[in-house]
């Protein structure tokens, strides 16, 4: 039976499939989830951060969490061994590192930008300390909040363990290769305002950036590096209708197979006169809307994922529901699953297919 968990602005929630039907529960009410990453050594443990609300861990596949992270006891003084800010704003599970005692390496940021890792499933942290004195950070803003930014993406190499590439919104695009002892600030011509940072275990060195900056320049709407973010090339013909580009999914086994949620400006995408669609590259080919019973009308921009046990489905979340696509169709369906009224006014966030 297939597990989601949606994240939405109040709750996570999780969709389960039953023999009648699909069933909703929620958790972590009030926690406004932002980011779930799962460990590839064991598919049940699940991390999840939360704006304002800490880091989260689940051990069962999302039925129990727990805080993690904290900074020190309250009657106690600061052990430095915890995460400084409970405004989570990204969680990675490395795909291949581990620690000396084989647990994966955890990864958190956090608004204002701070990048922290793990190496004992999340009971201790140790902060990156090197990004806080990187030449571009007295530049980085996030325009909702002018005053701080954050870390948007974790995305390690699937070629080097110790490469770790990062967004941070808004202003840089950050990579070290020895595992965060020095850090290269903004390669030249790196995209800017990089919402989604992926790497594909089917192409090394890859990276795909789906970008805001085409609210600037509508070429530079979507970047790709072949070389861990060395340098880059966009690749944007075909989203000039839509130049504001967010969430991301790639095919779990095809990676020249690309699904971008756009929308023709910040404003539409997250805020008023909300507009928002769904655009499909393949290979070298132009992009292309894909948006076919999706409701682009009135949604919030979407939020992508692949399903990583059925390769060649993906789902699309917004504010009026989870949709499905085959990679072969041209047509999303609906979801039928529980969808209280209040969803309909919530921007999702985050959106994940549970592994067995």
């Amino acid at each position: 039976m297939r597990k989601w968990l949606l994240g939405m602005e109040d709750e996570l929630v999780m969709v389960e499939e039953t023999e009648k039907g699909y069933r909703a529960s929620a958790y972590l009410q009030g926690a406004q989830p932002v980011q779930i990453a799962s460990d590839p050594q064991n598919k049940q443990r699940l991390y999840c951060g939360t704006y304002g609300h800490g880091l989260w861990k689940s051990e069962d596949g999302g039925y129990h969490w727990k805080a993690v992270g904290k900074v020190n006891s309250y009657h106690g003084p600061n052990q430095g061994n915890g995460i400084s800010s409970a405004c989570i704003t990204g969680v990675m599970v490395h795909p291949i590192k581990t620690s000396s005692n084989g647990n994966s390496i955890v990864y958190a940021g956090t608004e204002p930008s701070a990048l922290y890792f793990s190496e004992d499933l999340g009971q201790t942290w140790i902060p990156f300390n090197g990004i806080k004195h990187l030449p571009s950070r007295p530049n980085w803003q996030f325009p909702p909040r002018p005053h701080t930014s954050h870390v948007r993406w974790i995305a390690p190499s699937y070629a080097n363990e110790n490469q770790l590439n990062v967004s941070i919104e808004f202003g840089a695009f950050i990579r070290s290769s020895d595992h965060g002892k020095h850090w290269q600030d903004r390669p030249f011509l790196s995209p800017l305002d990089t919402h989604t940072l992926l790497a594909h275990p089917n192409a090394p060195g890859r990276l795909y950036a789906a970008c805001g900056d085409g609210l600037r320049n509508p070429e530079l709407a979507y970047a790709q590096s072949e070389d861990e973010g060395r340098s880059w090339a966009f690749m944007s013909e075909g989203l000039e209708n839509h130049p504001y580009l967010y969430s991301m999914a790639l095919h779990p086994e095809d990676a020249d197979y690309r699904l971008v949620s756009a929308s023709e400006s910040a404003a539409k995408a997250h805020h008023d006169s909300l507009y928002a669609t769904i655009y499909r590259k393949k290979g070298n080919e132009d992009w292309k809307e894909t948006a076919a019973g999706l409701p682009c009308d009135g949604s919030f921009i979407h939020t992508l994922t692949a399903d990583p046990a059925q390769p060649g489905i993906f789902y699309a979340l917004n504010n009026q529901g989870l949709f499905r696509l085959d990679a072969d169709q041209e047509r999303w369906e609906k979801m039928n699953i529980p969808w209280p009224h209040k969803y309909l006014q919530q921007h999702p966030s985050c959106l994940m297919v549970v592994g067995q």
